[in-house]
């Protein structure tokens, strides 16, 4: 069935010219650009919210022009094609990491199953929503996996999450290689979403851990050398990943994250709110 314009509608439709009509579709057009893809402010907003309700206890975005040549010698070509990527992060459970014993047999470590099978794959959820999310407005987003390596021979990802994260302004790198945040310390875990979303970016940290050594001694198998994260050096000036990675084979070591100031100012402060 066709419905014809009513007497009233015959009558507004004669008295615009072409022009006039050309006009309204372009308001309405743009009306609908800006309701799918607001602004700078907006865009970051709106996502940091979305990310909030579904989990997400950090969010910050990274501007990837700083880190052109890095990402390049780290990942696939196409990683180097995303001028920004947005930074996520869970926290870890307090009474599991206060809890854990890194020299336990791995197969029956609750903080494993809980960093591993519980955090990591919520991450990875998480990531590809709002990859979608972004995709739906027009957007090119690549969710990068949360644990799973890309090169297996030198145990480095497609993209490091930690990178990511310092240059968004979450938190910056301790002497652990750890990302420190304010409110969890080492305790959270991270993923990224690679993006040309033009998102509202945020600004590295620096904090030196200054004599601070506390994770450099609780190394079981003194994986760090204790120097300070600079972002012109390499991994391995401050971190064997080899030692490490062979450990946690057959061990759940969280030692570091379990042991770091920072976490642990977060829970005397809950004490200290408690007690009074």
């Amino acid at each position: 069935m066709i419905n014809f314009p009513s007497n009233s509608a015959k009558g507004l439709l004669k008295s615009l010219d072409w022009r006039s009509l050309i006009a309204i579709r372009k308001n309405k057009a743009d009306s609908w650009r800006a309701e799918m893809n607001p602004g700078t402010k907006d865009l970051s907003e709106k996502l940091k919210k979305i990310s909030k309700e579904q989990g997400a206890d950090l969010f910050g975005v990274a501007d990837l022009n700083f880190a052109g040549d890095f990402l390049i010698s780290q990942g696939p070509p196409f990683a180097s094609g995303f001028p920004r990527a947005v930074s996520i992060g869970m926290q870890l459970c307090d009474a599991i990491v206060e809890e854990q014993n890194p020299n336990e047999p791995r197969r029956q470590s609750l903080y494993w199953h809980h960093v591993y099978d519980v955090v990591t794959p919520a991450l990875d959820f998480l990531a590809y929503d709002v990859a979608r999310w972004l995709a739906d407005r027009g957007f090119k987003a690549f969710p990068v996996p949360a644990s799973t390596p890309y090169d297996f021979e030198k145990l480095k990802g497609i993209f490091s999450h930690k990178l990511s994260a310092h240059l968004a302004g979450v938190g910056w790198i301790g002497k652990s290689c750890l990302l420190l945040t304010e409110r969890f310390g080492p305790r959270v875990r991270f993923v990224s979403v690679m993006t040309d979303a033009p998102l509202e970016t945020g600004s590295p940290l620096d904090r030196p851990c200054g004599k601070c050594r506390i994770c450099v001694d609780a190394c079981p198998v003194g994986a760090f050398t204790g120097v300070e994260f600079r972002p012109e050096e390499g991994r391995e000036l401050r971190f064997d990943v080899f030692k490490c990675s062979e450990y946690r084979k057959d061990h759940p070591c969280g030692a570091c994250v379990a042991v770091c100031p920072h976490g642990k100012r977060r829970n005397l402060r809950k004490e200290m709110v408690y007690s009074r």
